[in-house]
């Protein structure tokens, strides 16, 4: 086999041609496709990239937006509950002010109507006291003579029975407010002796004045201090409320 240089010729001149008409009709219009390719995914890269970048930076904004609320709302809250404090402090105050006031003014009103009240009383028993002193002395004889009268009237209204045990028991005494003269001394005597009864007669301040015949079963009270209490006693029970 013989090699043939003028068909290797045509045909590396077709190849050529071949070659020549791809690249016009076909590799540029390939490459111009690819470039245009290229520049649209590096426009899309482009546009990704900076929506990206808006995104991270809206996202920043959002986080810095939601953290500045976010601290405005913090500082908002310490600022109504320090307010809120305060104000309850206030009230708390004002609270204890009008309780203190409240309590002082009910001491002092108590104070004055215990004031008014130990008043009424004093007056009441000084009223009293006086009531009880003119009812006393306006009763009492004006000489022992007239005390040894009622002390004789009160033995002879006496029961046969009471006034046997009064003047027969041990340790009769006759109790005088003060010291005797000779006469009336004997005139008590006398006034016993009536009764069949000698006692022994003493004498004691606290009765104020008159007389009182005491035994060991009893006593027969005639005297300025049992009028007072009687008088005083009654007086009491008059004034009592039902």
């Amino acid at each position: 086999m013989t090699f043939d240089w003028t068909t290797f010729a045509l045909q590396l001149v077709n190849v050529l041609v071949l070659l020549a008409i791809l690249h016009r009709l076909l590799f540029r219009r390939v490459a111009a496709i690819i470039a245009e390719r290229r520049a649209l995914t590096a426009a899309e890269l482009d546009a990704a990239r900076k929506a990206r970048a808006e995104a991270e930076a809206d996202s920043a904004r959002a986080r810095a937006e939601a953290e500045a609320t976010a601290a405005d709302r913090r500082g908002l809250l310490d600022k109504a509950q320090a307010e809120a404090a305060v104000q309850r402090a206030k009230l708390l105050e004002a609270a204890r002010t009008e309780a203190a006031r409240i309590i002082a003014d009910g001491q002092a009103a108590l104070t004055r109507q215990q004031a008014a009240s130990a008043q009424h009383v004093l007056s009441i028993a000084l009223d009293l006291a006086s009531s009880i002193a003119a009812r006393a002395l306006a009763a009492q004889p004006p000489t022992v003579a007239g005390y040894l009268d009622r002390l004789d009237q009160a033995l002879a209204a006496m029961a046969p029975g009471p006034r046997a045990a009064l003047l027969g028991a041990g340790d009769l005494r006759l109790v005088l407010a003060g010291p005797l003269t000779a006469a009336d001394r004997q005139a008590a005597l006398d006034l016993l002796h009536r009764h069949g009864a000698a006692p022994e007669i003493t004498t004691d301040p606290a009765l104020i004045a008159g007389v009182e015949l005491t035994s060991a079963s009893g006593s027969l009270r005639n005297s300025l201090r049992h009028d007072l209490e009687s008088i005083a006693k009654a007086m009491t029970l008059e004034r009592s409320p039902l």
